[in-house]
């Protein structure tokens, strides 16, 4: 029997500021059943001395700082070491809500045919505290998945994992910068069984830090969308290699002739009141800035409190709901 019914997989570099706030919440959210393991991937900030210190006080259970090829390799290294049943996602500069990963793990115990479980995600910008973003979009993934066995991509920091699943889904790969993305594309080509919580179970805290962010600099600022689509080429068994698959998939002709008429389409759509996509979902934080600027240390810290009271007003005003294949729920979908 495997030693814990949780294990938190963790990976971090050079990102002690933003790693105190995470790992703060993470120690005080931690029950008995569970454990967090961290992969350092030899930070030169004092990460390492940092980790050593909560190892020696019993608060994190495992750890290695050492020099790694990239998250992917962070994130393996990391659940081949964990002892959990399930192993939950969480990254160095996010929030999560652990009441409602703690809904999804009670959820997945007592339904062991589900391999992974993910759900809602906000976002927040570091840069601009009163507004979120809720990814509507991958909500709206997760059902044509699941409705239509599209193969699609989701945010992986709401991922729970199945440990022994990892038979079924493979490893992270370590050959690709957007980690989530192709690990979802890829789970979804595949014979899994994924569930999906209305919870708001983690919130992306925009930073310059951010890998999306630092992906696209420069001559990049589309690395991000080019390495989406080569994942979805691949996945996607519907695409072959015709030339019809390659005008409508990757020529970016239908996208050039849809473009000129959306707004005509909104305004019909209107008229007729019809509901239309109108992009993903904006809401007020609660958020208001004080008279004097945050300092750097201040807007972190007021970031990560921000994202607590966001996820827990929204599961307050959501009540949790698990869609699966299993579920009769699956008839609301279609």
């Amino acid at each position: 029997m495997p030693d814990y019914s949780l294990s938190y997989v963790l990976t971090t570099y050079n990102k002690l500021p933003y790693l105190k706030q995470v790992v703060e919440r993470l120690v005080a959210a931690r029950q008995p059943d569970e454990e967090i393991v961290v992969a350092d991937g030899g930070s030169k900030d004092g990460t390492p001395e940092y980790l050593q210190g909560l190892f020696d006080a019993g608060l994190i259970q495992q750890y290695v700082s050492e020099r790694d090829k990239g998250e992917a390799h962070g994130f393996n290294k990391a659940m081949l070491r964990a002892r959990g049943t399930l192993l939950k996602l969480i990254t160095d500069d996010d929030a999560f809500s652990y009441p409602a990963i703690r809904e999804a793990k009670a959820f997945m115990l007592a339904n062991p045919e589900v391999d992974v479980l993910t759900g809602n995600t906000g976002l927040i910008h570091l840069e601009k505290l009163d507004t979120a973003i809720l990814y509507d979009d991958v909500a709206d993934n997760f059902k044509r998945w699941l409705t239509q066995q599209e193969v699609v991509w989701m945010i992986g920091l709401p991922l729970l994992i199945r440990r022994e699943s990892l038979a079924l889904t493979g490893l992270f790969h370590t050959g690709v910068v957007q980690v989530d993305t192709e690990f979802t594309y890829r789970i979804t080509s595949l014979n899994i069984n994924m569930a999906w919580s209305t919870a708001m179970l983690s919130v992306r805290l925009e930073n310059p830090q951010s890998n999306f962010r630092v992906m696209n600099q420069g001559k990049g600022a589309n690395a991000s969308t080019l390495e989406s689509s080569r994942m979805k080429f691949y996945y996607d068994k519907r695409i072959g290699h015709t030339f019809k698959d390659f005008v409508r998939h990757q020529s970016g002709w239908l996208e050039m002739l849809k473009k000129p008429l959306r707004p005509a389409k909104r305004v019909l759509y209107d008229l007729l009141k019809r509901p239309q996509y109108m992009g993903n979902t904006t809401m007020p934080t609660g958020y208001v800035p004080g008279p004097a600027p945050l300092d750097d240390a201040a807007r972190l810290a007021t970031a990560f409190d921000v994202a607590d009271r966001l996820m827990a007003d929204y599961n307050a005003a959501h009540p949790t709901e698990f869609l699966f294949k299993n579920n009769q729920l699956t008839k609301a979908l279609s």
